[in-house]
């Protein structure tokens, strides 16, 4: 289990982005990392936005194995990196949250309370119509 949080945080970006794609293919097969949600949701503190993102992520897709209340013990912290300086750990969250609203139907309202506290005026013109985009197409799959 540590050597999975060791790889995931490498300072090879590359090398633990690979790393993080590889589980994330595995969790849409199986609840093979389901047990590690506390372990990934102790990622989303980490200094590098990489690492809070892959966390995130990965967390994401457990959704569909997950019991009810499991990534909801964590979407507070979760949620914060909707809030984030960079755009594009705001929209690969964004687009990560689909998986939690097609599977975990309970936690739509408090995905909708997150989004709709997003400040889309503190990025750039093109960054934030892309994630006003991300933003309504989360909402239309919430339904």
């Amino acid at each position: 289990m540590n050597e999975i949080i060791l790889k995931l945080k490498d300072k090879d970006d590359k090398a633990a982005y690979e790393y993080s794609k590889i589980l994330r293919a595995e969790s849409a097969e199986s609840d093979k990392y389901l047990h590690m949600i506390p372990k990934f949701a102790g990622m989303l503190d980490d200094k590098s936005s990489f690492v809070r993102t892959r966390a995130f992520l990965l967390i994401c897709n457990q959704a569909r194995w997950a019991k009810d209340g499991q990534l909801a013990e964590f979407f507070d912290r979760m949620s914060a990196l909707l809030y984030d300086s960079k755009p594009t750990v705001v929209r690969q969250c964004l687009q990560a949250l689909h998986e939690v609203a097609l599977y975990r139907s309970e936690m739509s309202d408090m995905i909708i309370d997150a989004v709709d506290k997003i400040d889309v005026s503190k990025y750039k013109d093109s960054m934030s119509s892309l994630i006003e985009k991300d933003i309504k197409e989360l909402m239309r799959v919430l339904g």
